[in-house]
């Protein structure tokens, strides 16, 4: 007893082959453009991975505009690298694992920091900075970065 399967399999071989044979490359790409246009664009809401809003920082209370892009600079640093096997997304800016994570900054030697906020000098002995992460996957990213997969490999099929 026993079932016999017959037919044609060379589509079914030569997707086989093709995929065996694919470069991951463009697809690690198509995500890390996906991940860091999204994750830029959490700098344009003020919200984290989770959905959750960012507290607002003093200055972009006091001076107007938004938070975390007082120069831009680590909104511009965002970037990703692709290869074959992986692509990361992140940046290379020392203030970011800060902002990502919260940090409560303590006088060391002096009696006070002494910092200027809304034109005007204070002085503290420790400043909080709160947690305003931007790196992550959110929900939907997650779905895109489905999408982009079964994308690529639809293309692989054909």
């Amino acid at each position: 007893m026993g079932i016999l399967l017959a037919g044609d399999w060379s589509r079914l071989e030569n997707s086989i082959h093709r995929m065996a044979r694919l470069d991951f490359t463009a697809m690690h790409r198509d995500i890390g453009e996906h991940l860091v246009s999204s994750t830029k664009d959490r700098f344009e809401t003020g919200t984290a991975p989770d959905g959750s809003r960012w507290p607002e920082s003093i200055r972009a209370q006091n001076e107007g505009g938004q938070t975390l892009r007082d120069t831009s600079n680590l909104y511009n640093s965002i970037t990703y690298h692709a290869r074959p096997d992986l692509v990361e997304v992140g940046t290379n800016s020392r203030i970011a694992p800060v902002h990502q994570e919260g940090k409560i900054i303590k006088v060391k030697q002096a009696r006070h920091l002494h910092f200027k906020v809304g034109g005007r000098w204070a002085r503290k002995k420790k400043v909080k900075i709160p947690a305003r992460p931007f790196i992550g996957i959110s929900d939907e990213d997650r779905q895109a970065i489905d999408d982009i997969i079964a994308e690529h490999l639809e293309e692989c099929l054909e």
